[in-house]
């Protein structure tokens, strides 16, 4: 036990030291500096967040992965201030013709539903005494509830600490439902993780059950 608890220590570790190089080689030159710092401010409180609970209530390593592609995807939107041309470009040749707007926002608000849900069903699942289906069904609506306060997080930054950033920081970029559509993606995101989840664990126990048993 203490072997298996020193390797996944050692695999965490090692994550983090990776996904760290890959966010200083973002934080060189940042589009808009100021704007990087207000972005990175998730950031910093989501890393100071797991280092307290690590000791406390400790994730599988597919979790930490997964917060750790979330807030690497996000950490390259603080970096090109969610400007980001090249994903736009992709999206149209994937078929979305009608985009107005740089999406690069929209892809990572799905994302924090698609890549967190799952990290705080788990956690839901150590702190709680919830059935398999009520931890699900939480997880979505603390997402829902999450990405809503971000909402809310980033007017209160753009008035109340950097009212000149506060469109750039915003970043409806005109569209008068862009919170709405942000909460909804991640809404989205949530539920297709928690399905996705349900259906490969009903395939894993069918495989299970069609294994002959010993002596049989």
């Amino acid at each position: 036990m203490r072997k298996r608890s020193g390797r996944i220590e050692r695999r965490v570790v090692s994550g983090a030291a990776i996904w760290a190089a890959a966010w200083g080689l973002l934080a060189i030159k940042p589009i808009d500096r100021g704007d990087w710092v207000l972005e990175n401010l998730l950031i910093w409180l989501t890393i100071a967040g797991l280092i307290f609970t690590y000791w406390r209530c400790r994730l599988s390593l597919g979790a930490y992965g997964m917060l750790g592609l979330f807030l690497l995807l996000h950490a390259v939107g603080a970096n090109y201030s969610y400007d980001v041309p090249l994903v736009t470009e992709w999206l149209k040749q994937a078929g979305f013709t009608d985009l107005s707007r740089n999406s690069y926002d929209r892809v990572v608000h799905f994302s924090f539903g698609l890549l967190c849900v799952l990290p705080v069903r788990e956690a839901l699942g150590r702190w709680t005494g919830m059935k398999a289906g009520g931890q699900s069904a939480t997880a979505c609506v603390v997402i829902l509830a999450l990405g809503a306060f971000y909402e809310l997080i980033e007017m209160w930054v753009a008035f109340l600490v950097a009212p000149e950033l506060g469109t750039k920081f915003l970043g409806s970029q005109g569209d008068e439902w862009d919170a709405q559509h942000d909460m909804e993606l991640a809404l989205y995101g949530a539920l297709l993780a928690v399905v996705l989840r349900a259906l490969f664990s009903r395939m894993r126990q069918r495989s299970v059950d069609k294994r002959p048993t010993k002596g049989s």
